[in-house]
């Protein structure tokens, strides 16, 4: 790597991967939770998935009969989006923006961010909320989180997302959301040092109204 590489370590590894299935974080499966709201939901709607990397989500919310959008900052995260939906006879919207400075086209009937919101801190992340709550969430609207969990107390780790324990998530959103569920998990099939998996939460949040 050239010391005047100006990529950012999430661009080297996108334009370093071959195929999504190279990605340290990649995932096949929707994660259970985002299964769940979508099986309890009355019916498809408008969907948004923030940070929606490879598609997988976004294919997935595509064959659900949501009219989806999936958001990524990063191009070749879109480019391995459109490949997946193509190859699945589904299409969604894909663009590449950043999702605190995107337009968008709101407000979604769901609200997916599977590990977006973990990366932000102090002023981007009260953007976030601010931008969740007044553009991207409708009345009656489910919000489904994936966001790493308080640290375990052996794991020494430095780096990596900005892990927060539930209540600090909750105190987050509730009032004026809803808490309609939560379970969490160890994250596995990551490459990692010696120590405890980390472990990660889903979160479903509902606002109160009826939409459309």
């Amino acid at each position: 790597m050239s010391l005047f590489d100006s990529r950012t370590p999430f661009e080297r590894l996108y334009e370093e991967a071959s195929q999504p299935e190279d990605l340290p974080w990649h995932r096949d499966a929707p994660w259970p939770m985002l299964k769940r709201v979508v099986g309890e939901r009355e019916r498809a709607g408008r969907a948004v998935d923030l940070g929606c990397g490879t598609g997988v989500f976004t294919v997935y919310l595509a064959q659900q009969g949501y009219d989806v959008t999936g958001v990524d900052l990063i191009p070749e995260a879109i480019n391995m989006a459109q490949r997946r939906a193509e190859s699945a006879g589904v299409a969604p919207k894909l663009t590449v923006a950043n999702v605190l400075e995107w337009e968008g086209n709101g407000p979604y009937d769901l609200v997916l961010d599977a590990s977006c919101m973990h990366s932000f801190t102090g002023q981007a992340r009260r953007t976030y909320r601010r931008r969740l709550l007044n553009d991207w969430l409708a009345p009656g609207g489910d919000y489904v989180l994936v966001h790493f969990a308080k640290k375990h107390p052996l794991d020494w780790r430095p780096v990596g997302p900005r892990r927060r324990r539930r209540g600090a998530v909750v105190d987050a959103f509730v009032p004026p959301l809803s808490e309609m569920a939560y379970a969490y998990d160890h994250l596995t099939g990551v490459p990692l040092p010696v120590g405890p998996r980390p472990r990660v939460g889903q979160y479903w949040f509902r606002r109160p109204g009826q939409w459309g």
